[in-house]
């Protein structure tokens, strides 16, 4: 029985793969997320529903759904009252969406890409877990939320979002994902229970619930007058961006366009007041940008690899 619990581990990795490629400049997010990603998702839903499939397999798929689900909950909630403190922990989740839609400039649409991706890398880390530890005491759950971060830190992603040598954001991630493994952990210690109160419908309902919740909240068809996804051109009016991520490739530049009658100085240049002004990048990386001291103000520009993915040219 281990060889089909690996092939549904192996599977259930696939909606990380993307992000992966992405980091180790391996193929552009995109790509992997499409080529990949989708059709993982997809085999796996197949597998959870087919009756010729072993009961036990889809057991284990629908339970480490479901604990995955309950883990992400976890996972976010708990992040919430940081992140109205003022650091900006959700920031990652909107570096998805861009870079899934190729876009140079956040919108509801990439938001949306974003968060349901976040949402699918919750579910199938619990399913990858189950598949291996289904009934395992509920510490093995906490280990794996802990093991997910461990990984995350010693890959190109703690660089590319900021987390390097900083304490504090680290201890926060260590922390977060406490919540993510205990639910999880302990759902799928109780496995047999588990799985008695989750018929294979009602699976499926949950996790389009939570999708559905998701599209409700960034409303993907909403587009406001004027924006345009595939410029890197930002509007400032008060001290924030509109839209509040650009993304541009090295040796670039971003536009901001300031509408209001003060003038910022950001350490990437100058920003005056009623004048489009350029901000220009050399290295990749992702740029948070500080109008003033607020923790919401200005935005973030995200500094592609020259060459790797679609970004921009840097010209409005």
């Amino acid at each position: 029985m281990w060889l089909p619990r690996l092939a549904v581990f192996l599977l259930a990795g696939g909606s990380i793969a993307a992000l992966l490629a992405d980091l180790y400049e391996i193929a552009p997010m995109h790509a992997v997320f499409w080529l990949v990603s989708v059709p993982s998702m997809i085999v796996l839903a197949a597998l959870a529903t087919l009756p010729r499939v072993d009961p036990g397999l889809r057991a284990r798929i629908r339970v480490g759904a479901v604990a995955g689900l309950a883990g992400l909950v976890g996972y976010d909630v708990v992040r919430i009252p940081v992140a109205l403190a003022g650091q900006r922990v959700f920031a990652p989740i909107e570096t998805y969406g861009l870079l899934i839609a190729d876009a140079a400039s956040s919108s509801p649409l990439t938001s949306t890409l974003g968060w349901l991706y976040h949402l699918s890398n919750g579910v199938t880390f619990g399913i990858a877990y189950a598949a291996l530890f289904a009934r395992r005491p509920v510490v093995f759950g906490i280990a794996w939320g802990l093991l997910l971060e461990t990984v995350a830190l010693l890959s190109p992603f703690a660089d590319r979002y900021g987390l390097s040598g900083r304490p504090v954001p680290i201890a926060i991630a260590f922390g977060a994902h406490l919540f993510y493994g205990w639910p999880l952990g302990h759902l799928v210690h109780d496995f047999d229970r588990t799985a008695a109160a989750l018929p294979r419908l009602r699976v499926t309902a949950t996790i389009a619930f939570a999708a559905a919740l998701i599209l409700a909240w960034q409303q993907p068809w909403n587009v406001a007058p004027g924006e345009r996804p595939d410029t890197p051109v930002t509007i400032v009016r008060t001290d924030r961006f509109h839209p509040e991520w650009l993304r541009i490739r090295a040796g670039a530049c971003a536009y901001v366009d300031n509408r209001s009658a003060v003038t910022y100085t950001t350490p990437a240049g100058p920003v005056p007041a009623g004048a489009r002004s350029p901000l220009c990048f050399t290295t990749p990386g992702i740029y948070r940008i500080r109008l003033t001291t607020r923790p919401y103000s200005g935005g973030f520009i995200y500094v592609g690899a020259a060459g790797h993915g679609r970004g921009e040219s840097g010209r409005p």
